[in-house]
């Protein structure tokens, strides 16, 4: 239905007085209704086409009974951290997203200042992993091998720089991409598990969902269920994406956190389904564990190459979409520290052009995407570096979002669980900490201490700010510091 001129005047002016509230004058194209808030989290988790490129966790730690992993691990990602962090969202509505929450709630510039680092690089890193993860698709199709990380870079670079030009043109350029991400998401979804109940093709019988492909050894099943959990953490995070797209979000308290929910939950559901269909039409275990692209490869065997290809190709375009929202949600939250004044060189980095776009802090963003694709082209490094530093993030902000629940220092907020809120936040707080000794446990080396490399870089930068800036918001009306 559409919205009457007043009343999207009056919805929009809604959404300032409370941004004024906060703190904080409007300074962002508040552009984005609830399907295109959905869509910028819907489309930063990109299900099926993530599946293309991430399927190969699930089956590596646990063969086809990682479908179990799946339903446990993503049940906890959805109906714990991700139902707190919309709570959350919904009583600030504000970009930058937990680091606002978690600054707000516990009036610590330094721990806000560090969730807020790591969310950032968590996006960086990932637009990085996204540019990487479809480079030899894309490379493919004008007739090109890539081998190895070197090979890789280039086209990874050129993605980057892409998703970039996107951002710099505009919120609803980026938006609209974001919306032809989502109907390419909604038509692969479609396409894929209708091909896979329609066509006849050779299929397993349920019991095949509990074969671990060799993986549990002498009946010890336990470590590789827990480690194949690790997939759904990959796929559904970003939890705050819509959080920090509040600020271009009509009726923001609302909706932002009601297309989160809407988007994991049906992500998961999606994933589900599909990665059960998908298991279920191997046809040679054994060569598809042992294959990097083992989704194409079961659907070439089990529905054809010719359509294969074509989902294929769609599912590029929602990755490459996914690209650009990850990007542009990193970027809001660079942006409001800068517009805090809790960056070096603030000033400059808070600065948005003409088209209200916050340019300074895109082009940071796009340098430090660079950086990592030059640090590491291998996706295994940078798709766990991406889950740990989100899970170390939005665990922080659950442990301070139960402390506020239980001390009742939360503000009014439209979106909310009552009584059963303290739960979900413990529950939350438990699932965090089991999925970050997890992702260091699988790669000790690269993703624990890299990890921690990030943390005292994080410390390090903090160092910089003068400590008359420390903690101090933008006088937003003045624009000084």
């Amino acid at each position: 239905m559409a919205i009457s001129p007043e009343k999207h005047d009056e919805a929009v002016d809604a959404d300032v007085a409370y941004l004024e509230k906060l703190g904080y004058k409007q300074e962002l194209n508040r552009s984005l209704g609830l399907f295109s808030a959905f869509g910028v989290q819907f489309t930063s988790i990109a299900m099926v086409s993530s599946l293309f490129t991430t399927m190969i966790v699930g089956l590596g730690f646990f063969g086809p009974a990682s479908f179990w992993s799946f339903v446990v691990g993503g049940a906890l990602q959805v109906f714990t951290v991700g139902l707190a962090v919309a709570e959350l969202v919904s009583a600030y509505p504000l970009a930058g997203g937990v680091y606002q929450i978690t600054g707000r709630i516990t009036g610590k510039p330094w721990l806000a200042w560090q969730t807020g680092w790591w969310l950032m690089i968590a996006h960086t890193v990932a637009v990085t992993a996204v540019a990487v993860s479809i480079a030899p698709f894309i490379a493919g199709w004008f007739g090109i091998t890539l081998d190895g990380p070197a090979q890789t870079m280039p086209w990874a670079l050129g993605l980057i720089v892409a998703g970039t030009l996107v951002n710099i043109a505009g919120v609803k350029v980026a938006a609209l991409l974001n919306n032809i991400g989502v109907v390419a998401e909604i038509v692969a979804v479609i396409a894929v598990i209708g091909a896979l109940i329609v066509v006849k093709h050779p299929t397993q019988p349920l019991s095949f969902l509990s074969d671990s492909g060799g993986t549990a050894t002498e009946g010890h099943w336990f470590t590789p269920f827990l480690f194949a959990m690790i997939l759904p953490a990959y796929l559904i995070s970003s939890f705050d994406a819509t959080g920090n797209a509040s600020e271009e979000t009509k009726d923001a308290a609302k909706k932002a956190p009601l297309a989160s929910v809407l988007a994991n939950l049906s992500s998961y559901v999606v994933g589900l389904v599909m990665f059960g269909l998908l298991l279920l039409a191997i046809q040679d275990l054994p060569a598809i564990m042992d294959s990097a692209v083992p989704v194409k490869d079961i659907l070439d065997t089990a529905i054809g190459s010719g359509f294969a290809n074509v989902v294929e190709a769609i599912a590029i375009l929602a990755l490459f979409a996914c690209l650009v929202m990850l990007q542009l949600t990193g970027i809001r939250v660079l942006w409001s520290q800068a517009r805090d004044g809790q960056v070096p060189a603030a000033a400059w980095l808070r600065k948005v052009s003409r088209q209200r776009i916050p340019i300074n802090a895109t082009l940071t963003l796009f340098v430090l995407s660079v950086v990592f694709a030059v640090w590491s082209s291998l996706l295994s490094v940078l798709a766990a570096m991406t889950a740990l530093a989100w899970a170390l993030a939005y665990g922080v902000v659950v442990t301070v979002g139960l402390y506020a629940l239980l001390r009742n220092k939360l503000p009014e907020r439209p979106f909310h669980y009552r009584k059963a809120s303290v739960l979900i936040f413990a529950l939350a707080i438990a699932w965090s900490v089991v999925l970050c000794i997890l992702l260091v446990w699988s790669d000790p080396t690269h993703v624990g201490l890299g990890m921690l490399a990030v943390i005292v870089a994080g410390g390090a930068i903090y160092l910089t700010i003068p400590r008359s800036r420390r903690g101090k918001s933008i006088d937003t009306r003045s624009g000084h510091l």
